[in-house]
């Protein structure tokens, strides 16, 4: 595997500089943003239902970001998906400069219009990769494209953790002023790296002008026959919905066993974008036949270390579930995404990608806005410990069933169009190797 290599393409390059910029600026943000409702407010569950706001755009709006994706240049989505963002986070911070504690209201406005400018980016990124290398070489990208990712984070929450954590103890105006700033800043320089991409339009024969409910019932209807892509989303609507409490119930045991600063947010994190780092790069070398169980199993091995932060007052076993956690998550989604980019044509990538992302997380509200009144009447420990089995169990889904399990990495050239698609989990028992026939029955 070798990164310099796919970074000689020019687009690939800078789609992938300008998602460096713009992540690095949302590691600075969302800790320091879901810190500062806990601050400001004094309640988790008000933790709670900003993360259910920042949710749900991606329900609401879903459908039409995939339908978008695949009507129009994907480069211009994200242009402007970058542009507003980073617009509406300088009008937060200029408000910030004279009302050091903002209100409730305006917190959760600021969540839900962030999160909705930004729900349109990630269904024309995910569409626009294939367009912009290779098809051998997209296993690589995705790799690289996670290492980046993560390696952002990571550099984000080192100078969270000890910078910034100082600004903080002399100063919570500035601290939130300058976080805010560093990600506004961020999005303004991705936007100058998506400005140089060619056009990214849509494979497509023809594009009907008024028809976008129709292309999302295409989408619909695509995803539906497809019983691996059935499976997955079920799948993921169990394990997001398990995830969505998370960040309440972490800000809730920093304050209950920890000393409650933000430094040690910023170095749990770390430790999970560092496993990240790590298993990102090493998952480009893999060769994966069978992205459904490597799925599967590594979700399943988040589960346990959610549940075991139950019973971890320490702050160093915290160190150590992040870092599991964090290798065991590039193994289950490179592979998958790479198999999902390949196995599905080009003109409904935005919409299965949107249609997925959108059944998914239609869960996650419900859970970030429960998380806080779950802690509050049952504790925190009960709180990771519901989360981890549920993960556990989501992943069971896809162990169960036989179809997705089995699904194989397709090894023909990516189709264009729906009539070239090879169906790449058939159930049909005679196209099946005797192997594949013994496995069906071994979870």
């Amino acid at each position: 595997m070798n990164y310099s290599e796919i970074l000689k393409i020019r687009a690939f390059r800078d789609l992938w500089l300008g998602q460096a910029i713009s992540q690095l600026g949302d590691a600075f943000y969302y800790v320091v943003f879901m810190f500062m409702v806990k601050k400001v407010t004094g309640s988790d569950a008000m933790v709670g239902y900003v993360a259910a706001l920042e949710f749900l755009p991606y329900l609401l709006l879903g459908p039409y970001t995939g339908v978008l994706a695949d009507r129009i240049d994907r480069r211009r989505i994200m242009l402007w998906s970058d542009l507003v963002s980073g617009g509406a986070l300088l009008v937060f911070a200029g408000v910030l400069l004279f009302q050091a504690t903002p209100p409730a209201w305006l917190l959760l406005t600021m969540a839900f219009l962030l999160s909705s400018f930004r729900c349109f980016f990630m269904p024309a990124k995910s569409a626009a990769i294939p367009a912009l290398v290779p098809e051998d070489k997209l296993l690589v990208a995705n790799s690289l494209s996670m290492t980046t990712q993560n390696m952002m984070p990571l550099i984000g929450l080192g100078v969270s953790a000890s910078v910034l954590g100082l600004l903080y103890a002399g100063s919570p105006k500035w601290f939130y002023f300058i976080t805010i700033m560093l990600n506004a800043a961020s999005f303004l320089g991705s936007a100058v790296y998506i400005y140089r991409l060619p056009k990214i339009l849509p494979d497509r024969d023809k594009v009907e002008e008024s028809a976008p409910m129709k292309d999302f019932k295409e989408g619909m209807a695509f995803v539906a026959k497809r019983r691996d892509l059935t499976v997955l989303i079920a799948l993921l609507t169990v394990f997001r919905l398990m995830v969505a409490p998370f960040f309440v119930v972490y800000i809730a045991a920093n304050d209950a066993w920890f000393d409650g600063k933000p430094q040690n947010i910023s170095w749990w994190e770390f430790s999970f974008f560092s496993g990240m780092i790590i298993a990102s790069y090493f998952a480009g070398k893999l060769t994966v036949k069978r992205p459904g169980l490597w799925f599967s199993y590594g979700l399943a091995t988040v589960g346990v270390t959610v549940a075991a932060m139950a019973f971890s007052h320490n702050f160093w076993l915290f160190v150590l579930w992040n870092v599991i956690a964090g290798l065991a998550i590039p193994p289950a989604d490179i592979p998958i995404n790479t198999y999902l980019q390949i196995s599905v044509p080009d003109a409904f990538r935005g919409r299965v990608n949107a249609v997925t992302s959108m059944i998914a997380n239609g869960m996650m509200p419900l859970g970030a806005a429960v998380a806080g009144v779950f802690v509050a009447r049952f504790g925190i420990a009960a709180g990771f410990l519901t989360m981890g089995i549920g993960m556990i169990l989501a992943c069971s889904i896809g162990l169960i069933d036989p179809v997705f399990r089995n699904i194989r990495m397709p090894e023909t050239s990516q189709p264009s169009r729906e009539s070239d698609i090879i169906d790449p989990c058939p159930t049909d028992e005679s196209v099946l190797t005797k192997a594949e026939k013994a496995t069906t029955s071994v979870p």
